[in-house]
């Protein structure tokens, strides 16, 4: 079990069970890599928050397309791997989102969607069926079962799983497989004001032999 705190776009703080600091970290630099020129110089890109960011909204006021730069960094804050980035921001289950430019592939096929109470917050549970177009964060670490096929460069698709999304935050909450549970979310509260002193790092002690 972990307790989290986070500050968006970029603050973080992890304890175990016990209350032990396994992580704490504040916002950084986005990162954004390092561009060449024709002539082999490199440069160092500016990187910009999703924050800062305007994304493309439907009518009917969800977002249609996020903006696909290298120079937003959408993975902050990070933990340990990239389910915990999947977990916070679930757009490999979100159809529109991946499929703007071509409406007739489908990562995620989702069968009876409903709206449930997930620890008391109301959530949007359905079953998530993925297709060889399922386009996981990171192959290593995706929500849903399967594996990536190098041969034919499409995802290699496992049986559903029940999925939850919170309806207020928009994070993934729960995922239940056929034989397991991947994980379970309990949101203890949302956008309340925290102490900076909640995501400073401790001092590192040095000691003299």
């Amino acid at each position: 079990m972990r307790h989290a705190w986070i500050r968006r776009p970029g603050d973080l703080r992890v304890e175990d069970a016990d209350g032990n600091l396994l992580e704490a970290a504040t916002s950084r630099r986005p990162y954004a890599g390092t561009m060449y020129t024709s002539d082999g110089r490199g440069g160092e890109i500016l990187g910009h928050w999703p924050t800062d960011i305007r994304p493309a909204f439907a009518e009917d006021g969800l977002v249609e397309a996020v903006p696909d730069r290298i120079d937003v960094d959408y993975d902050q804050p990070f933990y340990e791997d990239y389910r915990w980035v999947a977990m916070l921001n679930p757009i490999e289950l979100a159809d529109r989102v991946h499929n703007r430019d071509d409406p007739n592939v489908t990562p995620v096929d989702l069968h009876d969607v409903t709206r449930v109470e997930h620890h008391g917050r109301p959530a949007l549970q359905a079953t998530a069926q993925p297709t060889p177009a399922y386009d996981p964060r990171c192959p290593c670490c995706p929500l849903l079962i399967g594996e990536f096929d190098h041969e034919t460069d499409l995802w290699a698709p496992g049986p559903p799983s029940l999925v939850r999304v919170d309806e207020q935050t928009g994070i993934c909450v729960s995922i239940e497989h056929p034989s397991w549970i991947e994980f379970d979310v309990e949101i203890i509260a949302v956008d309340q004001p925290l102490s900076d002193d909640l995501f400073t790092p401790p001092r590192q002690k040095w000691f003299r032999r």
